[in-house]
């Protein structure tokens, strides 16, 4: 005998609010990626607020690299943001007002690429911040420096009823609590423990924000 409908329903609900529960602590990788329905069950909370939201920038130029020496405020010498990856900033962007998710401060590496993709998603003020710079060439105790400092962002509450969104690079995420975040633009949830820690909730696709839009908007 099946299940029925509305019983497998009430369980597919709950299970998205027991892995908020029971996430696993910071500096593991054993995070869950979160699928659209997953995340549909989350967003009592992120409209609640009181969440950090650490993004990887959006896809990137294959035919280009940063160049040695490179000057942050040249973007003629990075790597930049492709086409894809504009129209991808600016998807979670519309996917996020479409879901109402309330945004406080939207903080991004120097990069042009961090930039581009804050403020194709969340336009407004963007605050660059040198502590989610990163790259190859750091010396060692730059690079501890920086993943600490990235630790504190993490661990730090929002104002009330409000988001923080990081924007930020790979390395730097590894290096502070231990996840390589893939693919582009992927999102990584993490809630202040109000001690100046925090927990690490799961890891949002790209795609997934729009799709739970979608999914949120049909009758």
């Amino acid at each position: 005998m099946g299940i029925p409908a509305v019983i497998l329903r009430a369980v597919l609900l709950l299970v998205p609010l027991a892995a908020w529960a029971q996430a696993p602590a910071a500096g593991s990788d054993e995070v869950p990626t979160l699928s659209a329905a997953q995340l549909r069950g989350l967003l009592p909370q992120l409209r609640a607020g009181g969440h950090v939201i650490f993004f990887r920038h959006a896809t990137t130029r294959l035919d280009q690299e940063d160049r040695p020496g490179l000057d942050l405020k040249d973007c003629g010498s990075q790597r930049n943001l492709s086409e894809a990856g504009r129209r991808e900033a600016a998807a979670i962007g519309a996917a996020w007002r479409a879901l109402r998710i309330p945004v406080g401060r939207v903080l991004a590496s120097p990069f042009c690429r961090t930039r581009e993709t804050a403020q194709l998603a969340f336009g407004g003020v963007i605050e660059v911040s040198d502590d989610l710079y990163f790259a190859i060439g750091l010396k060692p105790e730059q690079r501890t420096a920086k993943a600490a400092a990235l630790r504190r962002m993490l661990g730090q509450a929002p104002p009330a009823g409000r988001n923080t969104v990081l924007v930020s690079h790979t390395a730097n995420l590894q290096e502070a609590v231990g996840i390589w975040p893939k693919p582009d633009a992927v999102a990584l949830l993490a809630r202040p423990d109000g001690q100046g820690g925090h927990r690490l909730i799961g890891r949002v696709p790209p795609e997934a924000w729009a799709l739970t839009a979608r999914g949120i908007a049909r009758p």
